[in-house]
């Protein structure tokens, strides 16, 4: 004969998982403008090596402005966005140069701290990234113009938090302005290559990986409700 003790603990077990199988789940999304500041490892000493010896060094950061949007599941956060790098170029009266870097990626997080108002959360990525330089330099009448720029698979590794500043709705459906950060480090492997366009292509190549970080702060639109977990899985 089974126990009793044998049974009330299978009893218990099934009532304790069917509890956590039927709570409730938050799902929803939002979107974000991004903006702030990055540094990318030794980019103005490897852009240097295409413009003119008399030019000024370029520097290594860059202001960083983009676009995100993410889907909640829950604590799963899925992901994608894409970004621009610019900075304060060269200029003289015949030369111009101007440095830039961007591209997009695809993310998912786990939401480790979670409130009604505050959710906090690792960040990982992949996508691409392109790092380059613009040019024209003015030759007696003539203005040459050419750019350079390198492309590659770029991973993403940071953190995300997003705090609901304002709300509007009651009950299982809710949303608002959302005010967040996020901050990170991308990497991508050492290439040599560089595509040109115009004018002066350059005899030598120089390896570069477009390693970084980041740093911005993020505001946007959400809306999120409150399901069964038989609706989330739907």
């Amino acid at each position: 004969m089974i126990p009793l003790r044998l049974i009330l603990t299978l009893l218990l077990t099934g009532c304790v998982t069917a509890t956590r199988a039927q709570a409730p789940r938050l799902v929803g999304g939002a979107g974000f403008f991004r903006f702030g500041y990055a540094r990318l490892h030794q980019v103005g000493q490897t852009l240097d090596q295409f413009t003119p010896a008399s030019s000024a060094p370029l520097g290594n950061d860059f202001v960083y402005i983009g676009g995100e949007g993410y889907a909640r599941l829950n604590k799963l956060i899925l992901g994608a966005g894409g970004y621009g790098m610019a900075r304060q170029g060269l200029a003289s009266a015949t030369y111009h140069a101007e440095p830039f870097s961007g591209g997009g990626y695809l993310s998912v997080g786990r939401i480790l701290v979670d409130s009604h108002r505050f959710w906090l959360y690792p960040l990982a990525g992949a996508g691409v990234a392109v790092v380059g330089l613009s040019q024209s330099q003015q030759q007696g009448q003539v203005v040459r113009e050419s750019s350079v720029m390198l492309s590659s698979v770029n991973l993403q590794l940071g953190v995300g938090a997003d705090w609901l500043v304002a709300s509007f709705g009651e009950g299982n459906g809710y949303g608002g302005l959302l005010l967040g950060l996020r901050a990170g480090y991308q990497v991508s492997p050492l290439s040599a290559g560089w595509q040109t366009i115009g004018d002066g292509t350059p005899p030598d190549r120089p390896r570069y990986a477009t390693n970084g970080y980041f740093v911005t702060m993020t505001i946007g639109m959400g809306g999120f409700r409150t399901v069964s977990a038989s609706q989330a899985i739907q």
